[in-house]
């Protein structure tokens, strides 16, 4: 190595060095950030009034008459760079740190980066145990904790899972997108109910289709129905309503000899 590439290691070592020296942990009251006018946060283009008051975009827009909206002092709004330059430096944890979310967020995208986290908790529906953690965390818990019967695949875009017909819960995992399916059998006094449930942090429209059909053995009967497939984080349990209801009568009140097919179709 020779004279000049080292000594130019050695600058960009100090150069880094010294911009470390600067780095502190401070506080600040966040709404110090948030625009003065509707309380969002602070993001470029951000406007100061000839007082020293802060307001977004937005805000401007819709002030005409030129007055301060704090003091009503009549006034200019001028693009202030200076505060642009502060509110890009600030950064902040994501709300879902305590689940393993690791990511440092600029203050004014927190809100669009927490919409799409993938670190965004699920609740464990089972009366009493209030685990919460990430999608995955919890098909663990699930399947770890508390025995739920545990079905796989790898192809997404057709999901052919056999469930006798008996009380509980059961999970199905698609390991190429690591989607989540929750089946719950409840025997009801009008006969055993099945529902379907995706389980993601955030409620979306219906992704997947299920065809849910069984064949008894017993009885010679046999019923099909076809739902959209819900998603939801379980933060207030399991979904009200079934998805396909075996009347009382139809099979024995046991479920015995009942095979449930479930097709998921994206």
């Amino acid at each position: 190595m020779d004279g000049t590439s080292s000594n130019k290691r050695q600058l960009e070592a100090q150069l880094e060095g010294d911009s470390n020296a600067k780095r502190h942990n401070v506080t600040m009251r966040l709404e110090t950030l948030d625009c003065s006018v509707c309380s969002e946060p602070l993001r470029p283009p951000i406007f100061q009034s000839s007082l020293g008051h802060f307001i977004c975009l937005s805000c401007r827009s819709e002030i005409l008459d030129k007055k301060c909206h704090l003091c009503s002092a009549v006034t200019s709004f001028e693009r202030c760079f200076g505060m642009e330059h502060v509110i890009k430096s600030v950064t902040v944890a994501c709300s879902n740190a305590k689940y393993g979310c690791a990511e440092q967020i600029i203050y004014y995208q927190k809100e669009e980066h927490e919409k799409m986290c993938p670190n965004a908790p699920c609740f464990c529906p089972e009366s009493g145990c209030g685990f919460a953690g990430s999608t995955m965390a919890l098909l663990g818990h699930m399947t770890g904790k508390h025995k739920c019967p545990l079905s796989t695949c790898d192809d997404p875009s057709m999901v052919n899972v056999y469930l006798y017909l008996e009380p509980g819960l059961r999970v199905l995992h698609c390991h190429e997108d690591d989607q989540f399916f929750l089946f719950n059998m409840a025997s009801e006094s009008f006969g055993h109910a099945i529902s379907v449930v995706c389980v993601q942090p955030r409620v979306t429209e219906p992704k997947f289709t299920c065809d849910l059909y069984y064949d008894s053995s017993t009885t010679d009967d046999s019923q099909n129905s076809c739902c959209k497939v819900r998603s939801s984080s379980l933060s207030d349990g399991l979904p009200t309503g079934y998805d396909l209801i075996v009347p009382k009568g139809k099979v024995s009140d046991e479920g015995n000899g009942i095979m449930l097919r479930a097709t998921i179709r994206e």
